[in-house]
């Protein structure tokens, strides 16, 4: 921004309401009437400022995140109370409004283009269990560094691997690692379950608050007294039975809302501003989130690279304010600094068949002889082969099975554990190898 305009915005977020004459006069008395009109024109088109009034009754003011920024430079006790308002979450109509512009979305799912694997596209619970190892491990660093944890990401890595504490770290430190762990192999293990609900919402909630809280019921379960929100003038709900009423409100709209963005960016939002748990709202605000992208295939929203002031800031535009231009900012550049960590996602875990680990040397010989001797899987050598070596009979389908599937699978990049060179491979009825041709 050019000095003047930085100017004209400082003067304006101080004075609110002042017109163009003013702000010459007060800013730039030495510039031409039409030098401070552009800089007020790029203002305005930057969504910095906005205009009241019309003719000589043009008034400024700031708006969006400038607006946030200005209420927010006013110390805490100067600042008016700001009480939940029903309206906020009420006037939201899914599909219709939108927190996210047009231009964010597309910035975000450009962020998170398809994750195309040997020509396939990895979409939802397969995409979430393949990128779960990456993800618990960032999004439990992250989202516990918001929240003053004292882990650094390697030390969050080892506790996660090994369930083992590195030296000098705080038990809560630890559990609020520990829990964001469980919480996030929870979304991802009933990922195909999960509905945007009060069910979901509580066990998020739950995991996230074992151990933490001194009454042992509070976890998973609504607040039964009144809050505060530290270092703000915010004030929630204090009834119960609204509570509940405002939370349906929340949870029938969010489940509506059909763009998987502006639907984690809704929870993002609401969840903490209705603060419907004793504590760790915002906590688990931050892994609903990551529900509606995993279950769009889609990179999830970690926080692992979120700039946590303009986080923290966002949240108290929302609270005092119901503003949530710095929150939205937040959130859009967060994503997209962070999705590339989940462009790639490791191959998919599999089940280890128990025959695969007890009779691997019985397969192995079986297989070599099918490459050597038959020159093609025979089922009937191999079960002789199998009572020679008294495999239990309870057992030998499923070992046949496996020396087949293991025959079925030969490449030249695998023949190696069959004690077989490449070239032993051509031939093979059954097997071609496009590579070896031509040789």
């Amino acid at each position: 921004m050019i000095l003047i305009d930085r100017a004209v915005l400082t003067y304006v977020s101080n004075h609110p309401g002042c017109a163009r004459s003013e702000i010459r006069r007060n800013v730039a008395p030495d510039a031409s009437t039409s030098t401070v009109w552009r800089a007020l024109r790029r203002l305005v088109d930057a969504g910095k400022l906005e205009v009241v009034g019309e003719g000589r009754g043009t008034r400024y003011r700031v708006a969006g995140g400038e607006a946030v920024l200005a209420h927010l430079r006013k110390p805490v006790h100067l600042r008016s109370t700001a009480r939940y308002r029903t309206e906020f979450a009420r006037r939201y109509r899914p599909n219709e409004s939108h927190y996210l512009t047009e231009t964010d979305r597309e910035r975000l799912a450009k962020a998170s283009a398809p994750h195309i694997v040997q020509g396939q596209a990895v979409t939802g619970l397969t995409f979430a269990r393949r990128v779960s190892e990456e993800l618990v491990v960032d999004m439990a660093w992250a989202s516990s560094r918001i929240e003053g944890n004292r882990y650094s990401l390697l030390e969050t890595a080892s506790l996660v691997d090994s369930g083992r504490a590195p030296p000098g770290k705080s038990l809560r430190d630890t559990a609020t690692i520990l829990n964001h762990e469980a919480a996030i192999r929870y979304v991802v293990k009933e990922l195909a379950e999960i509905r945007i609900g009060w069910q979901w919402l509580r066990n998020v909630h739950a995991f996230l608050s074992y151990g933490l809280l001194q009454d042992p019921t509070l976890p998973g379960d609504l607040r039964r007294a009144p809050t505060t929100i530290g270092r703000s003038t915010y004030i929630p709900i204090d009834c119960r039975s609204e509570l509940r009423e405002e939370l349906d409100v929340l949870l029938s709209r969010a489940a509506r809302i059909d763009n998987p963005f502006e639907q984690s960016f809704f929870l993002l939002v609401h969840i903490p501003y209705l603060h419907p748990f004793a504590a760790f709202n915002e906590r688990t605000s931050r892994i609903a989130s990551i529900i509606p992208l995993l279950k769009a295939g889609l990179a999830p929203m970690s926080f692992f690279a979120i700039d946590e002031l303009a986080y923290r800031r966002g949240l108290l535009g929302v609270y005092e304010l119901n503003d949530v231009s710095l929150l939205r900012q937040a959130f859009v550049d967060g994503y997209i600094a962070a999705a590339e960590r989940y462009r790639h996602p490791r191959p998919e875990a599999i089940d280890i068949k128990r025959v695969s680990v007890l009779y691997w040397r019985f397969a192995r010989r079986a297989v070599r002889r099918c490459i050597l001797e038959w020159r093609a899987f025979v089922p009937e050598p191999v079960r002789e082969m199998m009572e020679d070596a008294d495999i239990p009979l309870a057992d030998r389908d499923e070992v046949l099975d496996f020396v087949e599937e293991s025959f079925r699978t030969l490449t030249p990049g695998n023949a190696i554990l069959y004690g077989v060179k490449p070239e032993a491979l051509e031939g093979l009825e059954g097997l071609e190898f496009p590579e070896m041709t031509g040789r």
